[in-house]
């Protein structure tokens, strides 16, 4: 199912809505996922999250995300929306990587992904807008750090970085343009060498495409 049709389904109450007027999943919801990855690959996340029996678990993090508020206009509500998508694209490529897997909610709301076949954790986390490089870096070490302090001791401990989604400009954005992308790339190996977890980076919401996986 694309996209907007599970959007649809989990979260009914918000209405279709050019960006300039709405919140940011009324307007997915008026995107086709033709010529758009992101969208393509996002609609396939919900669709392995569903066949693995978890889509309730998702839409209860998309609701607990988006408060009524948000349809006024795009918010921080509409990054935590997103970060509740990633966390539904770490559990497709979870199951696509390493088995069945068991979405768990952690302490600080945000959900842990064991798969008990392969005793793995995994820890989706999703870098947000920010300005700089150098305030990029630092959010990279600060989820590391949050998922390494999250992840139970497993024989697989896993960080899964999700690239912010520009959605008009996506193919020009980070995890696209190899200049803004490779300081990326090296400080995450870095930090996470650096605290013990294996690492997942993927462009946004492209979870079946890594761009760098080591675990």
């Amino acid at each position: 199912m694309e996209v907007s049709g599970w959007l649809e389904r989990l979260m009914p109450d918000v209405h279709s809505a050019d960006w300039r007027d709405g919140c940011w999943v009324g307007h997915v919801k008026m995107r086709s996922a033709e010529h758009h990855p992101p969208l393509h690959w996002l609609g396939r996340a919900l669709d392995s999250v569903d066949a693995a029996g978890a889509i309730d678990v998702i839409g209860e993090q998309l609701s607990l995300a988006h408060e009524p508020e948000a349809c006024a206009g795009w918010s921080e509500a509409d990054q935590r929306v997103q970060d509740a998508l990633t966390e539904a694209c770490a559990i497709a490529w979870a199951a696509g990587r390493l088995g069945r897997p068991e979405p768990v909610q952690a302490t600080d709301g945000r959900l842990l992904i064991h798969v008990p076949s392969v005793d793995a954790c995994v820890a989706p986390r999703r870098l947000w807008p920010v300005r700089t490089m150098e305030d990029l870096l630092g959010q990279v070490r600060e989820h590391i750090d949050g998922a390494a302090a999250a992840l139970p001791d497993a024989a697989g401990r896993i960080s899964y970085v999700d690239i912010n989604l520009e959605i008009n400009a996506f193919g020009r954005m980070l995890g696209h343009d190899g200049q803004m992308t490779e300081p990326l790339r090296e400080s995450l190996k870095f930090v996470s060498q650096e605290r013990g977890v294996g690492w997942v980076l993927t462009r946004p919401f492209e979870w079946g495409v890594p761009l760098e996986e080591w675990y």
